[in-house]
């Protein structure tokens, strides 16, 4: 597979993950910044626990998987990403790092073979479900989707105690898709993108027993990132 603009190949300090690969793109630019340099997610070193399992669903081409790496260095990471040049890259850096698993699957609320998903030839981030037709240079892909805890029943993935969520608008399908599961998780972090979303995936992360204890305005205005974590 060819990428956009090249690959460059990086060694790191981290031990579990010494070795990182980024496209020379900007939008790969751009997501190193804000997830690494400007640690989006350091929020994460506020959690009561060190975590042992990490679901990373919208896993893109890994950068925060790695941080999280940074931090955890002995967890186990199961990273989800439909697109199919995102994963290619996924797939790389995992195959350095310790205990970090790629999967090319979407993740919502049904098991289902066949999901619309969008995806572009020029950019590296923004991919999301489909409904109807792709325009404005947009393509569609078709991708499976899997539920978490039907993927946990049946054993192809363990049972988590940290989920992190960034899929671009679907971040209900994703919630509802852990059913009862969610009660069950130490901590989610997610990121939203609309005030409607925000108050959905508060709604059922309190349900659940979560409860916020950290909230930040990201990139954009109608962004959010959460943190949440059980409730003793």
């Amino acid at each position: 597979m060819t990428f956009p603009g090249g690959l460059m190949r990086c060694q790191t300090t981290v031990p579990a993950a010494d070795v990182l690969n980024v496209r020379m793109t900007g939008a790969d630019a751009i997501l190193f910044v804000e997830v690494v340099m400007d640690e989006e997610y350091d929020c994460l070193r506020k959690l009561n626990f060190t975590p042992s399992v990490i679901l990373d669903i919208g896993a893109n081409i890994g950068l925060s998987s790695f941080y999280m790496k940074s931090l955890f260095p002995d967890v186990v990471i199961h990273g989800f990403e439909p697109s199919p040049s995102e994963h290619e890259i996924l797939r790389m850096n995992y195959a350095g790092w310790q205990d970090c698993t790629p999967h090319r699957l979407a993740i919502g609320d049904r098991d289902v073979e066949s999901v619309s998903f969008a995806v572009h030839p020029d950019r590296t981030g923004g991919q999301h479900l489909l409904e109807g037709d792709a325009s404005d240079g947009w393509l569609k892909e078709e991708v499976q989707m899997r539920r978490v805890d039907t993927m946990v029943s049946s054993g192809f993935v363990p049972v988590p105690d940290l989920v992190k969520i960034d899929v671009e608008g679907a971040e209900v399908l994703v919630l509802d898709g852990l059913g009862p599961l969610l009660r069950e998780i130490k901590a989610v972090v997610l990121e939203t993108h609309s005030p409607e979303l925000h108050r959905a995936c508060l709604e059922r992360l309190n349900a659940a027993g979560h409860e916020v204890c950290h909230e930040v305005v990201p990139r954009v205005e109608t962004a959010r990132t959460l943190l949440t974590q059980r409730r003793a």
